[in-house]
């Protein structure tokens, strides 16, 4: 059974699909988005960052995300090995427009998400998989889905565009692009959420926190009442000695022994589920677009969640994949040609994060989030990058050519 009825095939309900979806749908677009779970459902990337609000506040959105949710108006970093801490406010950024984000459990925030695409007019359906993509030459022209409560029903469903927006399991990627580890950041993150953590008073409330150790750092990311997410990221070294037989729970406890700031800050709090774990977090795919096909979030790539960097790659690279969408079936060109500028545009995002994070952990970045004597454009630069302020689509500021020269992104040689 073979369908023609729309002009984008969205593969995945997360933040990046379900925004592209709504975006698509307000430009009067018909979009399918095939989620291959039912929401609500457990996820982790809970941190928003201030510029996503951008997207949000154009599809109408944002108020009820701000009725649900705890504010975030800062970071808050501590160093284990110097005792040193800081803490930086989106206020103090070079283009302030958003002075906070979001703390969001994220079952909740996708399912609004993907709940205010379907009313903005974009056709979804849960528990449906894509199972593959069809091609005609090297152009994406469907895909072949299952319904997944059904499984002998077996669509053929078609479109001039399709857009992998799986997440980790970046679907496409696996089929038709070569996928390669980012050097240096073979990480794995441990996580689990509590009741009863310390946080701070006042507005600082919704800060996330994050803290420092040898082997790595923790996060602490309050939820509006008593529930906090709280994970440590890890070296592969550190992940080698977890004892054979022991449990992730034992491992993740004794992660925490490792530093006395983290057990501090969890105090005496309930740990409310079983601790999870995602190995290898960053990885890139060598092109972002071809004819009639395009990534959209962490299908096309992911970077360390130092800098809660996902969910608003996700967000911001599907605002602008629609418009690209929009332009592209406009003039009836979907070849690679016409996604350019949105695979220029993302590329230069991601890079800017991703330069960032590596001088982290090389430790030169890490010296700068924590100098005594920081001068203030400094302290800006880093306001701004927590902010999420790195998409700079019509003029990259002078503060954004320091930090490509100063904290070059290194990434992997496709051959």
């Amino acid at each position: 059974m073979a369908d023609h009825g729309w002009d984008a095939l969205i593969l995945g309900g997360g933040p990046g699909g379900s925004t592209l979806a709504a975006s698509l749908a307000r430009r009067g677009r018909r979009a399918l988005v095939l989620e291959r779970e039912k929401f609500p459902r457990f996820h982790i990337g809970e941190s928003l960052l201030p510029r996503s609000r951008e997207i949000f506040v154009e599809l109408g959105v944002d108020e009820e995300l701000d009725r649900r949710f705890l504010r975030k108006y800062g970071a808050r970093f501590l160093c284990c090995a110097t005792g040193r801490e800081s803490t930086y406010r989106f206020e103090e950024s070079f283009d302030p427009k958003f002075t906070y984000a979001y703390q969001v459990p994220r079952a909740e925030f996708d399912h609004v998400l993907l709940e205010h695409a379907r009313k903005l007019g974009a056709e979804v359906r849960e528990q449906w998989e894509a199972t593959d993509v069809l091609f005609e030459g090297s152009r994406a022209v469907g895909v072949r889905a299952k319904n997944l409560l059904n499984p002998s029903e077996v669509v053929e469903l078609f479109a001039p565009i399709v857009v992998d927006a799986t997440g980790r399991d970046t679907l496409l990627a696996s089929r038709t692009r070569r996928k390669a580890n980012i050097a240096r950041l073979d990480k794995t993150a441990l996580f689990s959420h509590y009741r009863g953590t310390f946080r701070p008073s006042g507005q600082d409330e919704g800060n996330i926190q994050l803290v420092i150790f040898e082997h790595g750092w923790f996060w602490f990311i309050p939820f509006r009442g008593d529930v906090t997410s709280v994970g440590v990221v890890v070296s592969s070294e550190w992940i080698r000695q977890k004892q054979k037989g022991e449990s992730l729970d034992s491992f993740y406890d004794r992660t925490f022994a490792q530093s006395a700031m983290a057990r501090e800050i969890l105090g005496g709090a309930t740990r409310l589920r079983p601790v999870g774990a995602l190995a290898d977090f960053s990885y890139r795919i060598d092109q972002l677009a071809g004819d009639g096909w395009l990534f959209v979030g962490d299908a096309g790539g992911f970077l360390d969640p130092l800098f809660s960097t996902g969910a608003h790659l996700a967000i911001k690279g599907a605002a602008l994949a629609a418009e690209a969408i929009d332009h592209a079936l406009t003039t009836g060109d979907v070849s690679r040609a016409a996604f350019a500028t949105y695979e220029a545009n993302v590329r230069y995002a991601v890079d800017l994060f991703l330069g960032v994070v590596q001088s982290f952990y090389a430790g030169r970045f890490r010296e700068t989030l924590f100098e005594p004597n920081q001068r203030p454009t400094i302290r800006k630069l880093i306001t701004s990058i927590l902010a999420g302020d790195v998409f700079h689509v019509e003029r990259r500021p002078p503060w954004a050519s320091f930090l490509r020269e100063h904290y070059p992104a290194e990434v992997p040689t496709f051959v």
